[in-house]
């Protein structure tokens, strides 16, 4: 999995307590009966071939991954899309879709900026190398 920052200038992820938003898809056996099963394969909601079953995230694993690379998980809240009106609405479930809202930590941020200022490699000057 790889975070993609595309903010302008900087890039919003660059400043502490930048956002980063995400809705995916939770790998559970009832999201991959509705997303691939039904909606592909039933009903023809989506293409076929649209979902890859390897991809799915549960939001355990994606809150692991976002903290690991100095991203504070906010909210993880469930989403529900009906069919039958197109309308999605939150939800505490988040056994099918979820989405998940996490923070630019600030720790993360002054390593970052740190390693930005340290001069040269290594800690060495530039005069030194």
């Amino acid at each position: 999995m790889k975070i993609l920052d595309v903010g302008c200038g900087g890039g919003l992820l660059c400043e502490p307590g930048g956002s980063l938003f995400i809705t995916t898809i939770n790998k559970t056996q009832l999201s991959y009966a509705l997303a691939i099963i039904f909606a592909e394969q039933i009903a023809g909601i989506v293409p076929k071939g649209t979902h890859t079953w390897e991809k799915f995230v549960s939001p355990e694993q994606l809150e692991s991954f976002l903290e690991s690379n100095g991203l504070l998980v906010q909210t993880i809240i469930g989403m529900l899309y009906n069919p039958f009106s197109g309308y999605w609405r939150w939800t505490e479930n988040t056994s099918l879709n979820y989405a998940t809202h996490a923070v630019k930590s600030s720790v993360q941020a002054e390593n970052e900026e740190h390693h930005a200022k340290a001069p040269g490699v290594h800690g060495m000057g530039a005069s030194q190398k």
